[in-house]
């Protein structure tokens, strides 16, 4: 059914609808998008779990579209350390648990670029600390960024209203944060502790503190929050960073003239070579293990890092008179995400040198795996190298602030509210210390599915077989930026790596008048303007040298052999020698005789300046039974995109302005059902704006093959109609049951193609010319159709529970499906509460999804996933409380392969995080 026909039949039901029972609608604070949040009171009277979701459920059941709320158990405590966590609790909603906590959110199938985060209905800004480069350009926000000190509640809005942002497909996320006003006066609440990861062996301080007061005439109030939050990661795992054929590890075979291995043993066997199986192979034996894949660049990495984390809330409100209030508001954040990286691993290409392998036969969807394959090392005296150890040190910060003002005014049936406000965010490695070593060792590697195994002639530990690039590799001349001398590379030191500003202004205006036309109610019309900027800069910088060393020569360490229990990988591989962030700095200061700056990356370099305006009108209807609402968005988007364009080693920088205009109707139909039951339909159609790296990627272009790569500033929205239905059962207090369908068709989906016959003029050359273009493009069509079951209980003896499952289906006419998507998720929350003791078990499990396309078009995947956490908490007395935590009970393993399960890419452990604090409330 078109969306124009669904929104007629629900105009239609409305005006037939009687007016025998009216609903009470909840009042909307300044912002628009808060509609839905619990009424103030100045006065906490029940805390606790069940508070929490009394507050959540009363917004879900009086909002108009269908939502799902989390709620603040008290002023400034969540029930996670982290905002991600606590609503990947709630139906078709998940994270991807890469270091350990999660920080960007997946909704409804939804990857997480497309989904959007605002915070008091205001936007703001996103830059990254690097730890996903391949997703910094997107519009996400990092959620661990968040003081739980601050926040009110999280709304879900899986069905939007004309009166909301656009620019999300799966949903949009707002946090609500306190206000003074909201609070009785002088409000305080303190929580102080302490956490320890069981893998990093290291502990950290947290702590949080707010601050609320306002007048006796409730005219002026102030609130201030203040956090701190220290954690230690200490991720280690097994990756292969390629997959080879077997057929590349046939070279020390004989062959013919025409490259044909000869088979001249007996029995079909050739007469020389490595063994497979044990053995010299026939031809269908070479046939099958040509077609297995190998794990090339097998590695055991190491992943420190301490995260600390500072921030700092204000909100001023004054309330000149009973009909105005204004409110200002100030966010500032710091992160400090230093990080240190070790990898170290084999070369998988080293045909001509194995001498044994052993193979697994293709079956299934597998075509076969090498999980052996024996390699002679380089001889002394030869230069060359079987494998590499890499160490960096990155120094990363994050900065992100928000300031705004909401003017509150309500004249007699009017209801008029404007936001006004900035918003900026910056992130990246400033600078990275990187530094490697070859080693000339002959090894035994492979892989089959989290198995892995490494062992070499040496075990990895000993630090003499660890030599620099010149020791192993000899040197070269080089001439670079007006020098000329001998020496080889051994790392760089290269500031702002992925460097990204992002950054906004912003102002809306919304008006909302009561009036009495029949079924109408309220009318609604607002509009809003945000210029935003975002920029990506990278710098290069190589050091060489002159000298022969070892890592022997260096104040080297061993990584701890403990540190990959349970991951399943053998061999002398581990634990191996390496160096800490002082060790790779003073080795490049030391042996670094010859340092290139050659600055400014014109190749990684973007700008995107992007204008957005839009308008929206909305009708509230009520009749009967019956209301809802239904209404349009008017949005103007423009984007200007710098980027250069590089052909024949020479740039030029190239600005290309578009224009995007959209007309997005939303309808939703509540219908109550009975005392206890909602019932809630949604149609509407909704857009994502594309990545900024995909509108302004450097351009590289060939004007002899007529052939380049690059972004594509010509690039649309995503674009989707967006259906759904749910029910709902509030069967008792705080209690309820529901069940939704939700139904995306999703087009103009962006993916990268190879384009005959584009023309582009080359700024470089000057010339138009028709090309061969590896680019993002629109065109691509997905539906993603789902349900999810939600149920909340107070059972008897304080005893309750939160459930939900969802699952979610995508047809893409591709067999990978969307990324990020989980067919399954549960997730179960039994919790106990009765006088001064609190107890909350959560467990939640997503199946595999994909995750993204590889080298080679891999097809990345990430195994299904189980996170237990699990709580307690004790009320010494009604102001002081004391509260233990533990994340990742069961010490899950993070596991990605390539195309099949038999073939990994990434094994990982985050470790067992244990917490105990202190909350003192007045």
């Amino acid at each position: 059914m078109r969306l124009r026909h669904v929104i007629l039949v629900t105009t239609a039901l409305a005006g037939l609808a009687g007016s025998a029972h009216a609903q009470t609608q909840v009042d909307p604070p300044a912002s628009t998008q808060d509609e839905g949040a619990p009424s103030r009171d100045n006065d906490i009277v029940v805390r606790g779990i069940r508070k929490s979701l009394q507050d959540a459920i009363e917004t879900k059941r009086e909002a108009n579209s269908i939502v799902d709320v989390i709620s603040a158990e008290d002023v400034g405590k969540l029930a996670d350390n982290n905002v991600a966590e606590s609503l990947s609790r709630l139906p078709g909603v998940t994270v991807d648990h890469q270091f350990g906590e999660g920080e960007q959110l997946s909704i409804a199938g939804v990857e997480p670029a497309l989904n959007r985060l605002t915070i008091d209905g205001h936007s703001v800004a996103s830059a990254d600390w690097g730890g996903n480069p391949s997703d910094r350009s997107s519009r996400t926000f990092n959620y661990s960024l968040l003081s739980p000190a601050i926040i009110s509640q999280a709304i879900v809005y899986k069905t939007p209203e004309a009166r909301l942002q656009e620019g999300a497909i799966g949903a949009s996320v707002d946090i609500v944060t306190r206000r003074p006003l909201d609070l009785k006066p002088n409000t305080l609440s303190l929580t102080v502790g302490g956490e320890y990861n069981d893998r990093a062996k290291r502990g950290s301080f947290r702590g949080n503190a707010l601050y609320s007061w306002h007048n006796d005439d409730d005219t002026f109030g102030i609130l201030g929050a203040i956090n701190y939050d220290k954690e230690q990661l200490s991720r280690a795992g097994t990756a292969v960073y390629w997959y080879r054929t077997g057929a590349a590890l046939l070279e020390s075979y004989p062959k013919d003239a025409n490259g044909n291995i000869v088979y001249n043993g007996p029995n079909g066997t050739v007469a020389s070579g490595a063994t497979i199986n044990g053995s010299l192979p026939n031809k269908a034996t070479i046939d099958a293990f040509s077609q297995a894949r190998y794990a090339s660049f097998l590695a055991h990495e190491f992943f420190k890092q301490e995260r600390q984390r500072i921030g700092g809330s204000l909100a001023i409100q004054a309330k000149p008179t009973d009909n105005l209030t204004i409110t200002g508001t100030a966010l500032i954040i710091r992160g400090n995400y230093d990080n240190l990286s070790n990898s170290e691993y084999t070369y998988g290409y080293e045909g001509s040198r194995m001498t044994a392998a052993t193979y697994i036969p293709a079956s299934g969807a597998s075509p076969g795996i090498v999980n052996s394959a024996t390699f002679s090392g380089i001889p002394a005296g030869q230069t060359g190298a079987t494998g590499q150890l890499d160490t960096l040190f990155r120094r990363t910060r994050i900065k992100n602030d928000t300031v705004s003002m909401l003017i509150d005014w309500r004249p007699q049936g009017w209801e008029i509210t404007g936001n006004v406000g900035a918003t900026r965010a910056s992130g990246g490695k400033n600078p990275e210390y990187l530094l490697d070593f070859r080693t000339q060792q002959g090894f035994t590697a492979g892989a089959n599915g989290r198995n892995t195994y490494v062992n070499w002639t040496s075990p990895a530990s000993d630090a003499t077989k660890w030599l620099s690039n010149y020791s192993a590799l000899g040197g070269e001349n080089v001439k670079d930026s007006g020098q000329n001398f001998f020496a080889r590379q051994i790392g760089g030191i290269p500031l702002q790596v992925g460097f990204t500003v992002d950054k906004e202004t912003f102002g809306e205006v919304n008006f909302k008048h009561d009036v009495d036309l029949g079924p109408l109610k309220t009318i609604l019309f607002g509009a809003r303007y945000a210029d935003h900027a975002n920029s990506n800069t990278e710098s290069s910088n190589a050091i060489y040298t002159n000298q022969n060393f070892t890592l022997a020569n260096l104040p080297f360490v061993v990584r701890a052999d403990d540190l990959y229990d349970g991951l399943s990988t053998g061999g002398n591989g581990t634990p191996y020698a390496t160096l800490d962030k002082d060790g790779i700095i003073s080795t490049l200061q030391k042996y670094g005789n010859f340092n290139v700056d050659r600055g400014f990356s014109p190749s990684s370099y973007w700008l995107v300046k992007e204008r957005i305006a839009a308008g929206y009108v909305q009708a509230n209807f009520e009749s009967g039974k019956f209301r809802g609402n239904i209404g349009g968005r008017y949005v103007h988007t423009q984007d200007v995109s710098n980027f250069f364009t590089q052909s024949n080693n020479l740039f030029a920088p190239t600005r290309v302005s578009t224009d995007d205009n959209r007309f997005l109707p939303a309808a939703n139909l509540i219908f109550q059902a009975g005392d206890s039951v909602v019932i809630r339909g949604s149609a509407a159609k909704v857009i994502a704006r594309p990545r900024y790296s995909d509108l302004a990627g450097s351009l590289s272009l060939d004007d002899t093959t007529r052939s380049g790569s690059g972004g594509n500033p010509n690039l649309k929205p995503y674009a989707a109609t967006n259906f759904g239905l749910s029910t709902e059962w509030y069967f008792a207090p705080a209690s309820y049951i529901s069940g939704e369908i939700f139904y995306r068709d999703i087009s103009n989906y962006i993916g990268n193609q190879t384009i005959d016959g584009v023309t582009i003029t080359n700024t470089v050359t000057g010339r138009t010319l028709t090309y061969s273009i590896s680019r993002p493009v629109n065109g691509g069509k997905a539906t993603v159709t789902g349900f999810s079951l939600t149920g909340n209980a107070n059972l008897l003896w304080g005893f309750g529970i939160q459930a939900n499952y969802t699952f979610t289906d995508a047809d893409t006419g591709l067999p990978t499906g969307l990324p990020y998507l989980s067919r399954n998720v549960v997730t179960i929350v039994p919790y106990y509460e009765k006088g001064p003791f609190q107890a909350r078990l959560s467990y939640n499990r997503r199946s595999k999804y994909f995750y993204r396309f590889g080298r080679q078009q891999s097809q990345d995947y990430t195994d299904a996933y189980r996170q237990l956490d699990a709580s307690i908490s004790y009320a010494i007395t009604d102001n002081v409380q004391l509260s233990a935590a533990a994340q990742n009970l069961l010490d899950e393993t993070y596991y990605q392969y390539s195309s099949t399960p038999d073939a990994p890419t990434s094994v990982y452990k985050n470790g067992r995080v244990f917490s105990l604090m202190a909350t003192a409330r007045f």
